[in-house]
């Protein structure tokens, strides 16, 4: 699933190709909005397209009048922007596009594309219970507001690994940021959020903001400049001898077995329970993968509690998630 930074960054591609142009044409393959713009899309043509934002995983985008788009990418959506004389042909993996005068943005494979009227903050669900957003347009990262969050109450008393991934406690940290933001604080993932130290709170504070305008920068990135080093020159800490600009971004995610960049103990992966039903019901249980270094970050293998696993074809986005 695209993270906070590589939301950000489709925000940043439709701003510099939208902003302050007049709608040309917009059209969505989705159910509602479709609905909406069969409706309403001739008197959107010519308005202005003011503004477009991300907040964490979310990116939506404001025309004059009030009228919003609001797109969701979960697992495989992708935004793509194309040029003046480009007309790229109808895929059946289409889901939006979006036509200025001298550009042209196209949403493929997101499930989640919708319009509304008015406060998109007030409009759409998701977007009202966000927690901070780990790039903040203006001003620092809001630690406070996170470190409050992390300390209510139906929070302190679930696992660290498990909350950093609910987008309304921090908007836009997914599953590699989580597990190399753990790692450098050197954190047990399964530590409650209750008994984290003052320290570890601070050190998640400091990195949170550090990781993701570093991810921002250098995609996907979460290595300092002298641990991508290591990881680009010695085959000792990759899988093939022939390494990847891929396998070289993360200091634990997706490199079990490997050795830690901090110590040489192998990375592991477990799963680990990230959503729980309000009813128990455990058949809906979500669990995601989590790696970590056993030794920098003090976890007893044969202490990790069990998570259930359960494939779902169809499976919904869980709050935590959104």
């Amino acid at each position: 699933m695209p993270e906070g930074p590589e939301v950000r960054r489709y925000a940043l591609q439709l701003q510099d190709a939208l902003e302050g142009e007049p709608l040309v044409s917009l059209s969505a393959r989705t159910r509602d909005a479709k609905a909406y713009l069969l409706a309403h899309g001739d008197e959107l043509v010519g308005r202005r397209i003011e503004t477009i934002r991300s907040h964490g995983k979310h990116l939506y985008g404001m025309l004059e009048g009030g009228v919003g788009f609001h797109s969701h990418l979960m697992m495989w959506g992708r935004w793509f922007v194309y040029g003046p004389d480009e007309n790229p042909e109808l895929d059946r993996r289409e889901r939006a596009r979006i036509v200025s005068p001298r550009s042209c943005a196209v949403l493929f494979s997101a499930p989640i594309f919708e319009m509304f009227e008015g406060n998109p903050y007030e409009q759409i669900e998701n977007l009202r219970t966000l927690g901070p957003d780990i790039l903040p347009y203006e001003g620092e990262f809001d630690a406070s507001e996170f470190q409050r969050r992390l300390n209510l109450s139906e929070n302190a008393t679930r696992e660290i690994g498990a909350v950093l991934l609910d987008q309304r406690v921090c908007a836009g940290i997914g599953n590699y940021f989580r597990a190399d933001l753990l790692w450098t604080c050197q954190i047990n993932p399964w530590t409650l959020a209750k008994n984290l130290s003052a320290d570890e709170v601070a050190c998640l504070s400091h990195n949170i903001p550090l990781l993701a305008q570093r991810s921002l920068e250098q995609p996907g990135v979460t290595v300092s400049p002298e641990q991508r080093e290591r990881l680009l020159h010695d085959e000792a800490l990759h899988y093939n001898p022939q390494i990847t600009e891929w396998a070289s971004r993360h200091a634990v995610f997706r490199r079990t077995n490997l050795p830690c960049l901090r110590c040489g103990e192998k990375i592991k992966q477990k799963f680990q329970t990230v959503y729980q039903t309000p009813d128990g019901d455990e058949e809906n249980d979500k669990a995601r993968l989590i790696y970590f270094c056993p030794n920098c970050q003090h976890v007893a293998l044969d202490e990790v509690p069990t998570a259930r696993v359960t494939r779902r074809k169809k499976a919904k986005p869980s709050p935590t998630a959104s």
